[in-house]
């Protein structure tokens, strides 16, 4: 890629955001005029991020998610809203209306609970000191996360669930312009039954982008919106900086920094968007026009269901925090307007999360194809030949002190740092103190919300996955327990008995504690990118921070005047001028070393120089990661080898005919074999037939081996009868359920 085609990329991507963010602005100032500081930014980020998703999607409906259309998609959504949102005419009919003024609209709030649009979420003065210990913490993670983004940069995103089938959705999404295809990706899950309302933001930037460079720097987006989220969660009650230390300590936990920034995992998405409704509700309730903690229909709990929408559409594990939340608004509403409530709420979180639903469920009959059965109830959906891992629940251990000994409490440790049991004992009892003595109707409800879906951890299937009596992936799945917790501790500040300026500095005390302690064994200052990081996190946070607190006194001196818009406007050329260097290495250097311990750093060289390539994948090694296959310009088509099952299913081909066959109706230009993974031991790889299968046929031959994984080049037609009698078949395929 040229330079002027990376920043015709970018430009485009600017054009687009610029338009989609204009169109959210205009939207918020005509609806919730009085939402102004960081809860109106807030409003307008989900807002914004919910006309990329759902226009995204209709656009895909008919395979027109392309650069093209996505550009003309952004003009349009501006010139719209500019057209047809003035924001001064509802303001200048509601002060005509009757003459009523704000008096008549709160009385009019207090009979019926909705919303009057004049709703002012209220604003106590901040202390010098919150502000300056938010700023800092504020640094360190974002500095923290840049550093561990710099190796993505430096080597190409290689976690594991990013190549395996993040990045392989958004780039099927982007080759076939479609969101209604299925990308298979191997053979022993169903991923594809996924939410990927994550994976379609992704898409975007690659079809704007023409590359996957901007996907290196999205989960940092939703990092900020994670922190200005719990930033609005305090702020009704004048404790902001309190409630964004409580998120940090679980943004910086080695369960999230060591797998999210620079990659393709959603964790953090549905963070930051469980957060967001909760923050949009407390500052709704809040308000001083209605009665303090209850909630009506109106433009902010539909921007509330929207951004819990966008979560259940993002990850099926924010499904329990998402239905407690729900139970939260609907016994916090007012008296009469439960109907009405219930209506805006579900109708917005169905636009932002319903789409991938409703796809399984015209493709299988079940919404959630996972699900096979709700006790006694079997649910349509397809069987499985195969089996990475059992997907045993933590409760199944829970009276077992063994494997607490030798598992959980080490995992615990690793994932959320010495002091896992103070923070743990914080959420629980905070949570029990916030039910009983919560500040209003809707705060206690959220804390009960938030202690159920902490319970409901213990029953998420593969949070202690692995072999009977071995639960390897207990300490990885311990992020389907992250939102809840930063749901518990974000609600903790506002305990009544934090109003104490004396309760709030020890509670501010803690709380620091804890961050910095949790975040010491991956503290960016011990990383080898830690320059980056923190030249990023003063760059992209600090300046702009100080110059807006700080830009009108400069501008009142004579020989220093700093206006914040020349700051932003510094930041802005100085982003545009290292972008291209950046993204040229990141191309550069792209998978050139990736994980040669699997055999897989020669095919991924040579798939990162092939284009436009029609790649079959055979053996789950290559399943599990295929991203690198689909080539430095996205545009080789990757197939895994399988054949079609019953309901939505994809199982493993079991005899060498039926295999070639296979490989004859892909039409491929090249076929890769490995063996299959052993999750239970990656360093010990099961054999998988489909090598033996296909090197004597003639119309083959080796390009990249011998070696664990070996790509091949598909020089005419396999022969079906050929196989030899001999060879392994059905008996050795490898990974069988044992039912």
């Amino acid at each position: 890629m040229s330079a002027s085609g990376f920043y015709l990329g970018l430009l485009q991507l600017i054009v687009v955001i610029g338009g989609v963010g204009f169109a959210a602005y205009r939207l918020r100032r005509r609806l919730l005029p009085g939402w102004t500081g960081s809860p109106g930014r807030l409003v307008e980020v989900v807002t914004g991020v919910g006309i990329v998703v759902v226009g995204s999607q209709l656009l895909g409906v008919f395979g027109l998610l392309r650069g093209w259309s996505l550009l003309l998609f952004g003009l349009a959504v501006a010139l719209a809203a500019w057209r047809y949102l003035d924001p001064d005419s509802r303001e200048g009919g509601e002060r005509r209306e009757g003459g009523q003024g704000r008096e008549g609209e709160q009385g009019r709030e207090g009979r019926d609970g909705a919303e009057s649009g004049r709703s002012e979420p209220p604003c106590p003065p901040a202390t010098a000191h919150g502000w300056w210990l938010a700023l800092l913490v504020t640094v360190v993670v974002v500095a923290q996360w840049a550093a561990f983004t710099s190796y993505s940069l430096d080597f190409g995103i290689s976690n594991f669930d990013s190549v395996w089938y993040h990045l392989p959705f958004s780039a099927d999404m982007l080759q076939t312009g479609s969101t209604l295809s299925f990308h298979r990706t191997e053979t022993v899950f169903t991923n594809w039954f996924y939410p990927q309302n994550s994976e379609l933001v992704h898409a975007v930037g690659m079809a704007l982008g023409g590359r996957d460079f901007f996907s290196v720097f999205l989960n940092l987006g939703w990092l900020a919106l994670a922190l200005l989220a719990a930033w609005c969660v305090g702020r009704p009650y004048g404790r902001s900086h309190l409630t964004l230390v409580a998120a940090a300590i679980l943004l910086t936990t080695h369960t999230l920094v060591a797998r999210e920034p620079g990659t393709a995992k959603n964790d953090i998405v549905a963070i930051a968007l469980i957060l967001s409704a909760i923050a949009i509700l407390i500052n709704r309730a809040a308000d001083s026009s209605g009665i303090r903690g209850r909630l009506g229909p109106g433009w902010a709990m539909a921007a509330a269901g929207l951004a819990i929408g966008l979560a259940v559409g993002t990850k099926v594990t924010a499904l329990a925090p998402a239905a407690m939340i729900t139970f939260a608004v609907l016994y916090s509403a007012y008296a009469g307007t439960r109907p009405r409530s219930a209506a805006v709420w579900f109708g917005a979180g169905l636009l932002g999360g319903g789409f991938w639903y409703l796809r399984n469920l015209i493709a299988t009959g079940n919404p959630i194809p996972q699900i096979e059965s709700i006790g006694p109830i079997g649910l349509p959906g397809p069987e499985r030949l195969q089996q990475g891992r059992p997907d045993f629940t933590v409760f199944h251990y829970i009276t077992d002190s063994a494997i607490w000994r030798e598992y959980f409490i080490p995992g615990l440790r690793d994932g959320f740092g010495d002091l896992w049991p103070l923070l743990l004992a914080v959420a629980v009892i905070g949570l029990a103190l916030l039910i009983w003595r919560g500040p209003s109707r809707l705060t206690r409800a959220l804390g009960f919300a938030a202690l159920v879906a902490i319970a409901a951890y213990l029953v998420t299937p593969l949070s202690a996955a692995g072999l009977e009596g071995a639960p390897d992936a207990f300490s990885i799945n311990l992020r389907f327990l992250v939102p809840a917790l930063a749901m518990a501790l974000v609600l903790i500040p506002l305990l009544p008995w934090f109003a104490r300026p004396r309760f709030q500095v020890a509670l501010a005390a803690l709380l620091t504690v804890m961050f910095f302690v949790t975040g010491l064994g991956d503290a960016f200052w011990s990383e080898s990118a830690r320059v980056f990081g923190l030249a990023f996190a003063l760059v992209f946070v600090a300046a702009p921070a100080l110059a807006w607190r700080y830009g009108g006194r400069l501008g009142e001196l004579p020989a220093g005047r700093l206006p914040t818009v020349a700051l932003t406007a510094l930041v802005t050329l100085a982003g545009l001028a290292i972008a291209w260097p950046l993204a040229n290495h990141y191309l550069d250097s792209r998978y050139l070393d990736f994980e040669p311990e699997a055999g897989l750093a020669e095919p991924y060289r040579w798939a990162n120089e092939t284009r436009e390539a029609r790649i079959g994948l055979a053996g789950t090694t290559a399943g599990f990661r295929q991203y690198g296959f689909f080539g430095r310009d996205l545009s080789n088509q990757v197939t895994y080898i399988g054949r079609d099952a019953p309901a939505g299913g994809f199982d493993v081909i079991r005899t060498c005919p039926e295999f070639r066959q296979a490989v004859n109706q892909a039409e491929l230009d090249y076929l890769v074999t490995s063996s299959f993974l052993n999750f239970n031991g990656e360093r010990e790889p099961i054999y998988s037939p489909e090598r033996d299968w296909i090197a004597a046929d003639k119309a083959i031959s080796r390009v990249v081996g011998p070696g664990q994984v070996e790509v091949w080049e598909v020089e005419g037609r396999l022969d079906p009868a050929a196989c030899d009698a001999s060879l392994p078949g059905a008996e050795v395929t490898p990974g069988l359920r044992d039912d």
